[in-house]
């Protein structure tokens, strides 16, 4: 996990998770982010949410937060996980391909640096909506910056660019960048054409 302090009181949190679990995945992975300042006093908490594939490794952001005071950090917590077995097509038949990933920087009014890149949709799916993270790693390939977008209703066999910018300076030179880009197949309507179904059971941690 990485807390990243963008300016002021405003800040951008990433954790890169992994499921270990070949067969189940879930749609709603539930957390408690909660900050603390530098004295170790606990300032505020939320709840939020992401989705996860079967043997998948991923990013997650929440992003932006802002406070009254200072963070000095942010513990993460899985809180609960509704674990869904996929149809082997649902978890395989999707195939997403980020393709030339750059970073420029720009240093103009209110826009500090830009990264962007290609993704191609190599399924045969017609996809409702595709996050895509783009984290900027150093040279030892530690996290410096975060910034995220989305792609709506992205045709099979096709290819879609995508932006992100950042509007203030961060700490770091900048040596690569790691994009993501995938799609909830728990939700139906996030296939354009129908499909789905599943075996569903609930673990609490």
């Amino acid at each position: 996990t990485k807390l990243f302090n963008v300016q002021n009181n405003d800040y951008d949190f990433l954790a890169k998770i992994s499921n270990p679990n070949t067969d189940y995945g879930s749609d709603n992975v539930e957390y408690e982010l909660t900050f603390y300042n530098a004295s170790g006093q606990q300032i505020s908490s939320k709840i939020g949410s992401f989705y996860i594939l079967p043997g998948q490794t991923k990013y997650v952001t929440d992003l932006p937060l802002r406070f009254e005071q200072p963070v000095s950090r942010a513990d993460f917590k899985i809180k609960s996980v509704d674990w869904e077995k996929l149809d082997p097509l649902a978890a395989n038949g999707v195939s997403l391909l980020v393709k030339n990933a750059s970073f420029v920087q720009v240093n103009q009014p209110g826009v500090f640096a830009r990264a962007g890149g290609e993704i191609f949709n190599g399924s045969d799916f017609d996809l409702n909506k595709v996050d895509v993270m783009a984290v900027l790693l150093d040279q030892a390939g530690l996290p410096i910056a975060v910034s995220k977008t989305e792609i709506r209703t992205f045709l099979a066999r096709t290819t879609r660019g995508f932006e992100v910018t950042w509007f203030a300076p961060f700490v770091g030179q900048t040596n690569r960048v790691d994009a993501e880009a995938t799609t909830n197949v728990f939700e139906n309507s996030n296939f354009l054409r129908t499909y789905g179904g599943g075996e569903k059971f609930k673990q609490l941690y």
